[in-house]
């Protein structure tokens, strides 16, 4: 889960001061502006921040603010702008690199954080965080071969100086390119190195565990998993990785039982609900829970056809074809034509059309 822009703000330990001019206490702008980031106040964000930003020309933390503003607001290309000029204060700050890739997995634009790592790359060519992040930034933009040339390169050269988390990333990030070609044999090593590193960090743990189930070991991945669950601080959303990996591999009623674990919270998310109902629903199992399930994730977003075109296969698996049919029929008129999932729907309409022809 990317966090959302306005929980960014927490990452930055903004102070500011500037004198008024009438003699009176200083005015903190970049605390302002964090504050006011907090709150979703992005207007008002961005013109705190550039204040910040004249006040103190050589500080990182105004234009991360400004990132967050310029998110939240939908100009992805001038949040990323500013956290490209962050990092050319700051390249050793392991968090802006961060938010520079949530920004780009939010938005669906690698490209953007691409093009911003190769201009800050031109300045310092040899630095091991912007090579680290130049890596994943190849593999998300789709260049694959390059990726893996350059993260290859930034494993083999590890800087014991960067932040641990950074380096047990770059470790993660080449497994998966790896298991993405289907080397196990060579994810597995690359993740057992970096559990060297940090023997409970869950992002390896998860992908140690996915490298040994693809690799025919089901009780070493199962203990993988679980030891990632019990080192993770996000609970939901490790239990929901895990349901995830094995429901890539078929393994549904595993699958279901992580998901069990992650719907288990006081509120877990909509996405959590949506997920657990589609796995019960594909596997004819308790589809009077899954409707429950669906009802619950679709009543937080009336809208999502996501949402809706899980209400409707459980609809369908309970032989209630015309109510199936009904909402398919919606999430038609909610996608347009050139939008990612319209012609899967399309086919779900077909699907159920079909089914219910057949009992004419």
């Amino acid at each position: 889960m990317v966090p959302p822009p306005q929980l960014w703000a927490g990452a930055a330990a903004a102070v500011f001061v500037v004198q008024s001019h009438c003699g009176m206490p200083a005015v903190p702008h970049g605390e302002l502006a964090q504050w006011f980031a907090q709150r979703g106040l992005h207007e008002r964000t961005l013109v705190s921040a550039g204040r910040a930003a004249r006040e103190s020309p050589r500080d990182p933390r105004p234009h991360f603010l400004a990132a967050i503003a310029h998110a939240g607001l939908g100009a992805r290309r001038e949040a990323a702008a500013a956290l490209e000029h962050a990092l050319r204060l700051d390249p050793d700050d392991a968090r802006l690199y961060g938010a520079l890739r949530a920004l780009a997995a939010e938005s669906g634009q690698e490209a953007l954080a691409l093009e911003a790592l190769q201009r800050l790359e031109e300045a310092r060519p040899g630095h091991w965080l912007l090579r680290l992040n130049l890596g994943w930034a190849y593999g998300a933009a789709g260049y694959r071969e390059e990726a893996l040339r350059r993260l290859q390169e930034v494993v083999e050269s590890a800087d014991s100086t960067a932040p641990r988390p950074a380096r047990t990333f770059a470790h993660y990030e080449l497994s998966r390119l790896y298991l993405d070609e289907d080397r196990t044999g060579d994810a597995a090593r690359v993740l057992e190195s970096g559990l060297g590193l940090d023997p409970d960090d869950p992002l390896l743990l998860l992908g140690a565990g996915e490298s040994r189930l693809r690799a025919g070991e089901p009780e070493r991945a199962h203990r993988h998993f679980a030891r990632a669950l019990d080192n993770a601080d996000d609970m939901e959303r490790t239990a929901s990785s895990i349901a995830g990996i094995y429901y890539d591999s078929g393994l549904r009623e595993l699958a279901i039982e992580y998901y069990e674990k992650a719907a288990g919270r006081s509120q877990p998310s909509p996405q959590v609900l949506n997920n657990l109902a589609w796995t019960y629903a594909e596997a004819g199992l308790r589809l009077d829970r899954a409707q429950e399930l669906s009802l619950r994730a679709v009543k937080s977003d009336a809208d999502n056809v996501v949402y809706l075109d899980t209400y409707a296969e459980v609809l369908f698996r309970r032989g209630r074809t015309d109510q199936a049919i009904a909402l398919m029929r919606l999430c038609l008129q909610l996608e347009p034509e050139d939008g990612e999932h319209y012609e899967y729907l399309r086919g779900q309409l077909t699907r159920f059309e079909a089914a219910a022809d057949s009992l004419l």
